[in-house]
């Protein structure tokens, strides 16, 4: 496989670089702009005298900043926010079972990471980047450093040998041992640099991060090799400009070094791409991308033709921000000039002060009465500054955005609020968009990184049996897809009322597990432990379909479910792809159900003897609705008298068999045949390939 130099990798950077140059400043100046640092900041008191002077030169202007633009933005990423929170994946094929449960696995994964990682808080972060500076960016990626803290390692000497001390006990060196863990590094769109021939930032062949490191930092990362040990000492006489948003300024950098991340998506080249961490002179590291995931998502905010870089719209705003800050500051500049009023005195004249009374204070003038010249208020910019806040507040389409809401009933609410959406979904499905990459790429990773002690605590105990099969799924394009999922409290209302009402309407005539399944989809009722006893039968026999699936032979209870788990059983050999299986696994399907048709059929033998056992006859007497011949007299009949523990027999066990009946009745013809068969032969052999034993 070819490879790049440093000197292919220089070109390809400054060329990249040299195309963007003007993105990249107006990006800049976005983020001062957004922070309210409209103008060049002067840090000599001399300039803050300019307010109290009464005289200002041309060379002295006094600059205000009204910054509607942090307004109009901070708009947009509300919006932004409560339109697309998250995403959440779902089944490609709904009516698969391993795509529901490949898709639950991953959707308990995600809803982890982002309580570990605290997306939601990121999401903000995101957000902004994505409305002020026009795009948004992060990098996944393992890291062995990041995760829960494990010990140290345990010090070697050269030979690698491990060392003890004087009791036997190892000695522990200085390096930390952690868990390790995928981490979401942000990326700003000024340090995201493009191949210079692209058209889109997705078809480009590669992209570069590039950052700031300082150089002892560097020197821990790369360890004893002395090679690259040289290259960090030739790049300590370096010195960078780094841009210092504090200062609208480019300051010097000293003892760091530009540290520069070039991914390779995969292609010809690079069929499972690949990565170069490199400083100006070397190659640092260097290799395959880890599992041919390409780990930067990206996405812009505004398109542009004939370029692959996207726009804030911060871009459409900055002539009407500057118009106002002019006007605005106009207005205070007649203030200060000519703001109080002035008394105009003809030559001779005096104006000296008069008698004082307690609220009145007097002046005498002698000679022709003086004229009262009123100051200024700059009152004649006042429309105009107006003006040019309504136009640009009615550019950036945020007008209505302050709009009330009405209370009222919660189904007509819910109505309004869908049909009262922000006009914000272009934008705000690109940014679903980000997320939905953002997940995939996460959940990629994931499946290779993740091993069974990081999984558990997402996906839970119960669920250990099937994290082989979050393991060994198929790529997530194909077995699960991810939908943007909107968890504010409006689309939440929404789901809970809608599954209260099919309860409240339907419930009657559904299952109990078909009722718990419907309680899990419920936002505000759902307490997995709350009822849990409604869903354990669905669980186990779902748990027994995957792992039958998947070639295993799970090991059966006489304390399962029978007649529920031979329904979803034969249900599952009903479906399309059963014919595709391994014939083992169809075989080792017949066998489990002819197990729990043996089952079913200890059942129904116990229930059959035991109508033969000794009837109980303790208990008070009680008369029943039942006439019998009076034995005194032949010639009338008297009501039947009958113990009352008698009377509860009979009836418990006309319950169980009338309840064995109307369960042997809901099962497929196939299966009320066989365990018939198995009542009329007497039959307590266990099937053949099950685990021997007995019951467990």
């Amino acid at each position: 496989m070819p490879k790049h130099k440093i000197d292919d990798l220089n070109r390809i950077y400054s060329d990249g670089e040299q195309c963007d140059q003007d993105v990249y400043a107006e990006m800049r100046s976005n983020v001062l702009l957004a922070a309210g640092e409209h103008y060049n900041r002067k840090r000599s008191g001399w300039w803050d005298r300019i307010r109290e002077s009464r005289d200002i030169s041309n060379e002295q202007k006094l600059r205000l900043t009204k910054n509607h633009i942090h307004k109009i933005s901070k708009t947009y990423i509300n919006n932004i926010v409560s339109q697309s929170p998250g995403v959440i994946p779902t089944p490609n094929n709904p009516k698969e079972l391993q795509d529901q449960k490949a898709a639950e696995l991953n959707r308990s994964v995600w809803e982890f990471a982002k309580v570990q990682h605290q997306l939601k808080i990121k999401t903000q972060s995101e957000a902004k980047d994505y409305i002020e500076i026009g795009e948004v960016a992060c990098k996944i990626f393992w890291d062995p450093n990041a995760g829960r803290f494990l010990g140290y390692e345990q010090e070697l000497d050269e030979e690698g040998s491990p060392l003890v001390d004087e009791n036997g006990e190892p000695l522990q060196s200085d390096r930390a041992v952690f868990t390790g863990d995928l981490v979401f590094e942000r990326i700003y769109g000024f340090n995201l640099i493009r191949a210079a021939e692209a058209k889109t930032m997705s078809e480009s062949p590669w992209l570069c991060n590039r950052k700031m490191i300082h150089l002892d930092d560097l020197k821990k990362i790369v360890g004893d090799d002395p090679e690259k040990q040289k290259h960090i000492v030739s790049s300590r006489d370096e010195t960078y400009f780094v841009f210092d948003s504090s200062r609208n300024s480019y300051n010097k950098a000293d003892n760091q070094a530009l540290w520069r991340e070039f991914f390779f998506r995969p292609c010809l080249l690079y069929p499972n791409g690949y990565f170069y961490i490199a400083l100006k002179d070397a190659i640092l590291f260097e290799g395959e991308l880890p599992f041919g995931v390409f780990p930067i998502v990206y996405e812009g905010f505004d398109e542009i033709a004939t370029t692959p870089r996207h726009r804030s719209i911060i871009k459409q705003l900055r002539p009407y921000q500057v118009e106002i800050n002019r006007s605005s500051s106009k207005i205070a500049e007649h203030q200060v000039t000519l703001g109080d009023d002035k008394i105009i005195l003809q030559n001779g004249s005096k104006m000296t002060s008069g008698p004082h009374a307690p609220g009145i204070r007097t002046l005498m003038v002698t000679g022709q009465q003086p004229t009262v010249l009123e100051g200024r208020t700059g009152s004649q910019y006042l429309d105009y500054v107006n003006s040019q806040i309504a136009e640009m507040y009615q550019v950036a389409n945020v007008a209505e955005d302050s709009q009330e809401k009405e209370g009222g009933d919660p189904f007509v609410n819910l109505y309004k609020a869908v049909k009262d959406k922000k006009k914000f979904s272009i934008y705000a499905e690109k940014f679903e968009n980000y997320q939905i990459n953002k997940c995939k790429t996460y959940l990629e990773l994931a499946k290779n990184y993740f091993d069974a002690n990081m999984l558990i605590p997402a996906i839970g105990r119960s669920e250990y049996i099937n994290i082989e099969e979050f393991k060994r799924a198929e790529p997530l394009s194909y077995q699960i897809k991810i939908e943007p999922n909107s968890d504010d409290t409006t689309s939440l209302m929404g789901r809970h009322l809608s599954l209260n009402w099919i309860l409240q309407y339907v419930g009657q005539n559904l299952q109990r597990d078909d009722i718990g399944k419907l309680i899990r989809q419920m936002p505000f009722a759902n307490h997995e432990e709350s009822f849990s006893d409604l869903t354990i039968d669905y669980d186990m026999a779902t748990n027994i379909i995957l792992a039958l699936d998947r070639g295993d032979v799970p090991t059966p209870s006489k304390q399962d479910n029978d007649q529920y788990i031979l329904k979803r059983l034969s249900s599952r050999q009903k479906q399309t792809d059963y014919a595709l299986l391994n014939p083992q696994i169809r075989a080792n399907y017949d066998q489990m159900i002819e197990y729990y048709e043996q089952i079913s059929a200890d059942k129904a033998a116990q229930i059959k003897a035991a109508q033969s056992d000794f009837i109980p006859s303790s208990g008070a007497m009680i008369k029943v609705d039942y006439y019998i011949p009076d034995p005194n007299n032949k010639t009338r009949s008297i009501r039947a008298t009958l113990p009352a523990e008698s009377i509860d027999w009979l009836i418990k066990r006309l319950e169980e068999q009338g309840s064995a009946q109307q369960q042997l009745a809901g099962q497929t013809t196939s299966v009320q045949a066989d365990i018939a068969r198995l009542l009329m032969n007497g039959q307590q052999m266990m099937p053949s390939g099950l685990p021997q034993g007995g019951l467990q």
